[in-house]
């Protein structure tokens, strides 16, 4: 029997964490495809019972998987509001976001986004919250740049910069052209500066 696995212990957190963040890395190199725990756990030097134990199914790995990719890019954002001498705005905000989204390490992360929502919109039962939360997500960092929240009017402006931002990587993903997709991201932030103005 593996040394690590016993139904009888409890998870051990240490190790699950270490697997999933081994599996985050695996699957932005390699993608998902038609990846199945066993070959999966083989590159991770374990076996599948084990990621079965920490993970209870490959749906709730990549479950987990998503939620890891969102939490490390998460802790940069946080780490870019809290630097700088005055605060940060929206329009800021977008600019730098889209420059680490559209820098050429960051598009195999990207892609797997993709693949991650496409098993989602297959299947939504076995994948809860992956495409709800996006959008929870934007509302936080609305109000994150100081923003108040203006309830139905912050949910509007939270998918409008959800929809363009996602539409913008997937066009960024699909056709290559970094020039011309972040000048349509430039008019995006200009007009998010323009209506900051105009609301005031």
């Amino acid at each position: 029997m593996n040394k690590e696995f016993s139904v009888a212990r409890p998870q051990n957190p240490q190790i699950r964490a270490r697997l999933l963040n081994q599996a985050i890395d695996y699957v932005i190199l390699h993608g998902l495809g038609d990846l199945t725990l066993r070959p999966l756990a083989k590159a991770l030097k374990t076996n599948a019972r084990m990621l079965i134990y920490h993970f209870g199914s490959r749906e709730g790995l990549m479950r987990e998987v998503l939620k890891g990719l969102r939490e490390r890019e998460d802790a940069r954002i946080q780490s870019w509001f809290r630097t700088g001498k005055m605060p940060r705005t929206l329009p800021q905000f977008l600019r730098w976001y889209w420059m680490r989204l559209s820098a050429p390490q960051a598009k195999p992360a990207l892609r797997l986004v993709f693949e991650l929502y496409a098993i989602a919109l297959r299947d939504p039962q076995k994948y809860p919250g992956v495409l709800e939360d996006p959008l929870m997500y934007w509302q936080s960092l609305i109000k994150r740049a100081g923003i108040p929240s203006k309830s139905k009017v912050d949910r509007s402006e939270a998918t409008l910069l959800l929809a363009a931002t996602r539409g913008l990587s997937l066009d960024l993903c699909a056709m290559r052209d970094r020039h011309r997709v972040t000048g349509a991201m430039e008019l995006l932030a200009q007009f998010v500066e323009w209506r900051a103005r105009s609301t005031k």
